[in-house]
């Protein structure tokens, strides 16, 4: 009654093939020196060595249950190295300093902890001295921060054209200036946001936004509650330019509503990009993530429609189908309806690692991993903390000669009972 298919690995030669064919060709077809031609040869080779290094030396464990390393993180790797364009990629450290960002952003901004960001770390470092010689001290330089939102605040206040060109973006100071001002234009225009974007903010924030802007872009944010996963995630959506889709929650809400919502939801897919926030606090039952699963993994809710509703949404997109050359058959005018709004839909999951919850929801829906790009967000470091206590109490009346005292005071509390909750 049943038949078992056995799909073996590719071995090294076939994935040569494969990621050495997509990036060559994209980087010869392009209008690249050959500088950068010559330094994304070598690039395969060092993908590979290090992604065979990491499956050995950074397995799966209860607690690192999400190290899951496979072919979709490879590809995730090639997608980000063929977004950028002839002008922003030059030299070979330009290729070189690239590949680091995107190696960093798959597999180092999930772990957990500073142990093994230290072995991705040196993994990187031997491989990027071994592969680029000279042009290594470039490409290890930090920050490193990418993103294509450098002119987003004109292109958000003034609508003036932003290629979005993906690029370095060089230090912290630039980005900080571009993204307050895109804060306080959301805080006028949206609503008030009390943000405050110290530099692990910055990191995060450009991470999310880098994984908005690729095509069926999907993220697993992971901290505990009040890291600022869903406001970085606000922030995010408005500097892209995308809208954002949530669920709001009520007495006795369940299934046929959020299937309800759903239908929402696709009904914006099918005309523009969308970032879907689902959190630990909307999963009022379970089997929502079996809903937010399959999205992830097929883009579409199986029997979220009714015939007649299913005819409604193939009717909008007829046109589209004939104008693109496809026949326009029902089952086709479908398939591109799903396709369209897959590359629409950006699911962001902002979930809490406390417990075992977490671990076990991966485990019975495997998309939450596979089809994400993972964020861990660490506790925020004593100068993050600071920042927000003086925020926050800039505007009390506090005599000024214990202002200082008062700020380091909650830093300590603060540190203190993550600390003590830990030993206990």
């Amino acid at each position: 009654m049943f038949s078992v298919f056995n799909l073996t690995p590719p071995t090294e030669e076939v994935l040569r093939k494969i990621y050495g064919s997509i990036i060559e060709n994209f980087y010869e077809d392009g209008g690249y020196t050959d500088a950068a031609k010559s330094a994304a040869g070598k690039v395969t080779g060092l993908t590979l060595s290090l992604y065979n290094s990491l499956v050995e030396k950074l397995p799966p464990t209860p607690a690192k249950f999400h190290y899951i390393f496979n072919l979709r993180d490879l590809g995730r790797i090639y997608e980000g190295l063929t977004t950028v364009t002839p002008d922003t990629v030059t030299t070979e450290a330009d290729v070189a300093r690239l590949w680091r960002n995107e190696c960093c952003r798959i597999f180092a901004d999930r772990l957990v902890s500073d142990e093994d960001h230290a072995v991705v770390a040196t993994e990187l470092e031997g491989l990027i001295r071994r592969g680029f010689g000279e042009a290594s001290d470039h490409a290890l330089k930090v920050p490193l921060l990418y993103g294509d939102f450098s002119q987003a605040l004109g292109r958000l206040s003034e609508e003036k054209e932003d290629l979005r060109l993906y690029r370095d973006l060089g230090n912290f100071d630039s980005v900080r200036s571009t993204l307050d001002s895109v804060l306080q234009l959301y805080n006028e225009e949206v609503k008030t946001m009390s943000l405050v974007l110290f530099q692990q903010a910055l990191e995060h924030l450009t991470r999310i936004l880098r994984v908005l802007r690729m095509r069926r872009g999907n993220a697993l944010l992971v901290g505990v509650g009040g890291s600022g996963k869903q406001s970085l995630t606000r922030l995010a959506t408005y500097t892209a330019g995308y809208e954002l889709f949530t669920i709001t929650m009520s007495r006795n809400y369940g299934e046929k509503d959020f299937r309800d919502d759903l239908k929402e939801l696709y009904k914006l897919l099918a005309v523009k990009p969308v970032v879907f926030l689902f959190t630990d606090a909307d999963v009022a039952e379970e089997g929502f993530l079996e809903l937010v699963n399959n999205m992830l993994s097929t883009g579409m809710v199986p029997a979220l429609y009714d015939k007649d509703e299913k005819d409604v949404m193939v009717n909008q997109v007829r046109s589209e189908v004939k104008s693109a050359g496809i026949e326009d058959t029902a089952d086709n005018c479908w398939a591109y309806f799903v396709s369209k709004c897959r590359n629409n839909l950006h699911v962001v999951l902002a979930m809490s690692p406390s417990g075992d919850t977490l671990r076990r929801r991966c485990r019975n829906f495997p998309g939450l991993v596979s089809s994400c790009v993972i964020d861990w967000f660490f506790p925020w470091p004593a100068d993050a903390l600071e920042k927000v206590a003086s925020h926050f109490l800039r505007a009390e009346s506090l005599p000024e000669e214990h202002r200082t005292s008062v700020i380091e005071h909650m830093v300590h509390v603060h540190e203190s009972v993550v600390t003590a909750s830990k030993r206990f």
